[in-house]
């Protein structure tokens, strides 16, 4: 099963960058740094391993970190299933039905720790299975208390899978009291498991081009894992909050599945009369990995149209947990069938295999094509066009992880024009980045050691360093710019020029001419529904709509209508969010928030 999964995931695994964040995590793993918080470890250290490979190009062999990852799972997933159904051609249908689904597949094949915490996610589950079926041995509970210690340092949701281990060794607490060291031993490799942890000093010390807080002392790690800078538990800031709870809950029990949905709910039948333990265990992972995040998660899925993108990757977890139960359906499936037909008992799931057979190949076929990332270049091409739109030397500002990922990337890992200095502006406010900043750009001139957007902001940082061209993507880091510099729309960047310079509106459509026939900029058809790649495409689009407002605002209405019309050309659906963000400031904020 592991090596179907794999043949096929790498098949259509990503060859380069993808938007989201994995140039993140590919940047960190190949240079050895410090990803986004919570830091993520393990993950790093796995992904510099692959970065090793060699086969393709960086972003590729980081990305079968999650192929492998993944491929891994349904092989645990089918041997899971076979020992609590007892039956292999069950488990394998379980199995196919997991790395068919097309979320599981589509996070399969891109740099992300969501595949590594599902790979661990199932070990665990696994170790406790083989556990109760003996729970007079130790090892087993032992590799699942190691097992879920990693976990921690990849991602912290394995932690919602606690209610059910908790239950699995509450279940066998008599055996547990006639071996009163197993519990200390647990915890003991469950401790050990954290160890990936002490990772994040060390990269940090090394002071690596991505670093992520800088760490420097045991309460700078502390903050990093903890998630301060994020709000500590929260998955997303207030200004996305709220909405429906009933939503969200829809949102994750579509992302099951109609076949995976029906057969679990079925398993869950036939677990409650053949394996009591395993239907508890079952319904306390799902509702913790599954319900439980779904209204906690407090992400309000109509602020963006990305936001269920963001939002299902962690319903991957709740799906693992209940792969298994898959498999107790497809018994159930064939025991109704039996019953009713003259079919002999050994033969009765062979029918039922077959009809499931056929729903596994049509999953394959009519998903290939739309799951594919073999061919997707857009952030990789879209970071090229930013880097090639700007002047020697320049200073880079940049809001929101789609756009600075990438620049990230290319910048610190591939040495693509190593004279543009990059900043992103979200993170001016943490000391720790201004440090970093310092040292990484030496030439560089930082008026402040703290931002605070006041005295110390966005115009100090332009008039500290006026003697370099400034660009910006995305809203400045304040408004204290706004009296004396304007923003020249320069095909993907905004360049920030005095208000005492003139610029003729013909230079305006010359200089973004040139740009926008050089740039690689996606096909409307090629981008993927729901995903950051539409404010790519839009970024694309956005200088000529400014354009266009340029020869509006001085009458030449043919020359503007000319304008308007290419931006509609490269993003059909850029008119309605172009006129919204002139007049809403939140959504012009939102749309480089992480594209929330």
């Amino acid at each position: 099963m592991a090596v179907a999964a794999g043949t096929l995931y790498f098949l259509t695994a990503a060859r380069d960058l993808v938007v989201g964040d994995s140039p993140d995590l590919i940047t960190a793993a190949v240079i050895l740094g410090v990803p986004h918080p919570p830091g993520y470890p393990l993950f790093t250290m796995l992904g510099h391993l692959f970065s090793l490979l060699p086969i393709g190009s960086l972003a590729f062999r980081v990305n079968l970190l999650s192929v492998t990852c993944d491929a891994l799972t349904v092989g645990i997933v089918f041997l899971t299933a076979v020992r609590l159904s007892g039956s292999r051609l069950a488990a394998t249908v379980a199995a196919l039905i997991l790395a068919l689904n097309p979320l599981f597949w589509s996070w399969s094949l891109v740099a992300e720790v969501f595949s590594l915490n599902n790979f661990l996610a199932s070990l665990v589950i696994y170790f406790l299975v083989v556990w109760h079926e003996r729970p007079e041995r130790m090892w087993p509970l032992l590799l699942a208390s190691f097992t879920t210690g990693l976990g921690f340092s990849n991602h912290h949701t394995i932690a919602l899978l606690g209610p059910a281990i908790f239950f699995s060794v509450w279940r066998c607490r008599a055996t547990l009291w006639k071996r009163p060291l197993t519990i200390p031993l647990a915890l003991a490799v469950f401790l050990f498991g954290l160890l990936p942890y002490a990772y994040i000093p060390w990269a940090a010390a090394r002071h690596p081009a991505w670093n992520w807080g800088n760490v420097a002392s045991f309460s700078d790690l502390l903050k990093l894992v903890s998630r301060q800078q994020y709000g500590g538990l929260r998955l997303i800031g207030a200004a996305y909050s709220g909405g429906s709870v009933w939503l969200r809950i829809a949102t994750l029990c579509f992302s099951f599945g109609a076949v995976t949905g029906s057969l679990a709910l079925l398993g869950l039948i036939r677990a409650y009369r053949s394996c009591r333990w395993y239907f508890w265990f079952s319904l306390l992972a799902f509702g913790f990995t599954g319900l439980l995040f779904a209204i906690i998660s407090d992400l309000n899925l109509e602020s963006a149209t990305s936001a269920a993108w963001v939002l299902q990757r962690f319903f991957l977890l709740p799906e693992v947990a209940v792969a298994p139960l898959v498999g107790f359906g497809v018994l159930l499936v064939a025991d109704v069938i039996a019953s009713s037909t003259p079919i002999a008992h050994g033969k009765r799931l062979i029918p039922v295999a077959g009809a499931l057979g056929v729903v596994i190949l049509v999953m394959l076929f009519t998903k290939y094509q739309q799951i594919d990332l073999s061919h997707n270049h857009i952030a990789r091409n879209y970071g090229e066009d930013v880097l090639a739109s700007l002047e020697p030397n320049s200073l880079l500002f940049v809001q929101g992880d789609p756009y600075l990922f990438p620049l990230a990337y290319l910048t610190s890992v591939e040495k693509v024009r190593p004279d543009v200095r990059l900043i992103a502006t979200r993170l001016l406010a943490g000391r720790w980045y201004i440090e970093q900043l310092r040292a990484q750009y030496p030439d560089l001139n930082l008026p402040f050691d703290a931002y605070d957007g006041e005295r110390n902001c966005f115009k100090a940082l332009i008039e500290a360093n006026r003697s370099r061209p400034i660009a910006l993507i995305g809203p400045p880091p304040d408004g204290s710019a706004i009296r004396d510099y304007f923003p020249y729309p320069h095909g993907l960047v905004q360049l920030i020029e005095p208000n005492s310079k003139w610029i003729p509106i013909e230079a305006y459509a010359q200089d973004n001419e040139q740009l926008l026939n050089r740039y690689r900029m996606p096909k409307p058809a090629d981008v993927r529904d729901q995903t950051f790649e539409h404010g790519i495409l839009f970024h694309y689009s956005l200088a000529a709509w400014q354009v266009g407002t340029k020869f509006e605002s001085v009458g030449s209405n043919t020359e503007a209508q000319v304008w308007y019309q290419r931006a509609r050309e490269i993003d059909p659906g850029s008119e309605a969010i172009y006129h919204a963000l002139l007049t809403d400031s939140a959504q012009f904020q939102g749309l480089y928030n992480g594209g929330l």
